[in-house]
């Protein structure tokens, strides 16, 4: 039977429990005040030492493109003298770079003639039909092979609207190429330089979120070799230094007929890429190729100094 003195003793044997807990709870409360304040201290200390360490890195990166910038003009100095280059802009090519390569020309003595910008709708699956009219009547000067691609063709067509192998007049045939392929919507030209160029400096794109297809790659090789027929040397540089899966770099690097033809630069974002695809032009013009960077398929970070 639950009587009276059943209830005192539950009572009793609950304030006990309470006790107990209140002493070891001010028992225990100095070792885990104690433990938070030492992590939090810690805590504290690996923020500050992270922060450290970016203004570190910060102020590298600062002085490496500081001394590239400043290097730059000594190494390049009268390296495209009486060279003219025309830059092809790809599809999402970032601006900085072009920019940053058509500013660096004239410094090495060179002449951009023209800058053609390469539409999205060059690629698209009805390029194949825009491309056949806009060069249409051209088509039989342009020495097209049998079964070139659409993108091939109009590599051809837009190297022969802004380049040529020897010094030479824009002509009517660029002219009207260029008028043709404005008009379909294909390519935007910037420029009105009388002559022809004779390096193509192709700017591509940065790395994508989502990988290209393997046949899309491919169209942006046939276009660049297209490019190469026309010209005494050409450049594929890519803003590819954070990543090159996906990109137009990698791809000609692992075509055969496009890594045995044409050069590449895959940092062509930094200060020091830029320097390294006026000398790889430099060497294209002189007959010779290669790949250079610091990612996948690079054969060494800049053609050997001095370029001759």
């Amino acid at each position: 039977m639950i009587n009276f003195r059943y209830h005192i003793v539950s009572l009793m044997a609950v304030f006990l429990a309470l006790s107990v807990g209140i002493v070891i709870g001010v028992t225990l409360r100095p070792s885990v005040d104690s433990g938070l304040t030492q992590q939090a201290e810690q805590d504290r200390k690996t923020v500050q030492e992270l922060r450290t360490e970016i203004d570190r890195r910060n102020a590298l990166e600062k002085y490496r493109e500081a001394y590239d910038d400043r290097v730059a003009p000594t190494v390049t100095a009268g390296l495209l003298t009486g060279r003219r280059v025309a830059l092809i802009v790809m599809p999402d090519a970032p601006s900085a770079t072009v920019d940053a390569i058509a500013k660096a020309v004239p410094v090495a003595g060179g002449e951009i003639t023209k800058t053609a910008r390469i539409d999205d709708s060059a690629f698209a699956d009805s390029a194949p039909d825009k491309v056949d009219e806009a060069i249409g009547s051209e088509e039989s000067v342009l020495g097209l092979e049998p079964d070139a691609s659409a993108a091939g063709k109009l590599g051809v067509a837009v190297g022969r609207a802004l380049l040529a192998k020897e010094p030479a007049a824009e002509d009517a045939v660029a002219k009207a190429l260029t008028k043709a392929l404005s008009g379909a919507g294909l390519v935007a030209f910037d420029g009105k330089a009388p002559e022809l160029a004779d390096l193509a400096v192709i700017v591509t794109a940065e790395a994508p979120a989502v990988t290209p297809t393997a046949d899309q790659l491919a169209a942006h090789v046939q276009f660049d070799l297209g490019v190469a027929g026309t010209s005494a040397g050409t450049v594929v540089a890519g803003p590819n230094s954070t990543g090159i899966q996906g990109t137009d770099v990698l791809a000609v690097r692992t075509d055969a007929n496009g890594a045995g033809v044409l050069s590449t630069v895959d940092v062509a974002d930094l200060s020091s890429g830029v320097t390294t695809v006026l000398l790889a032009g430099k060497e294209q013009l002189l007959g010779r190729h290669g790949h250079y960077g610091a990612l996948t398929g690079a054969d060494a970070p800049t053609p050997e100094l001095p370029v001759r």
